[in-house]
């Protein structure tokens, strides 16, 4: 069977026994998705490289920590993530917001189309306007958001990877579109 039809968790017991190529296929599954999270949280694209290292370097250093029966490895990772950008926010103390040059920079993938110029420059506005509006929020908001809206994970996940109740997780997130609702309204631009 080749490696790269493993699961997370069977890679995971793999890499826990220092097998390379294991990690380099984990690597591999969760580069883009870990380095979007970290460039969405921290706000810049040479930190967020350089958190994405941290990461799986903690994981390189932590596989034998990783219990299947406690949880999917994306959410470990994830929460590994959290930890690194989180640590690096209060490390460095690093401004609240988000420049608005990182925030464009991969936040809203904006769609090209060949036929309408147009139609693409009022698409990446409209993205530069929502990427504005998410980098305007509070680091905690902005991890709720990008976990369920571009990660795509459930409350009881994020719960997981923040140690947040589900309750005020979700709290946060219809605080948060409310905001984003907000400052995208038409009187605030």
């Amino acid at each position: 069977m080749d490696i790269e039809q493993f699961s997370d968790e069977a890679l995971m017991k793999r890499v826990s026994n220092r097998d390379r190529q294991a990690f380099q296929v984990l690597y591999c599954r969760y580069e883009v998705r870990i380095y979007n999270f970290v460039l969405r949280c921290a706000g810049s694209a040479p930190l967020a490289e350089d958190l994405l290292q941290e990461t799986f370097w903690r994981v390189w250093q932590a596989a034998g920590t990783f219990q299947p029966q406690k949880g999917e490895f994306r959410t470990w990772l994830y929460r590994v993530a959290l930890n690194v950008v989180r640590t690096e926010l209060v490390r460095k103390r690093h401004l609240l917001e988000v420049s608005d040059q990182a925030i464009v920079e991969g936040v809203i993938p904006v769609p090209v189309s060949a036929d309408d110029p147009a139609e693409s420059l009022q698409r990446k506005e409209e993205a530069d306007l929502v990427s504005r509006a998410l980098g305007g929020l509070s680091p905690v908001m902005r991890e709720i958001v990008v976990l369920r809206c571009v990660g795509g994970m459930k409350f009881s996940e994020i719960a997981s990877v923040t140690g947040a109740p589900e309750g005020t997780l979700k709290a946060r997130f219809h605080r948060a579109v409310a905001e984003l609702r907000r400052r995208l309204s038409p009187e605030e631009q």
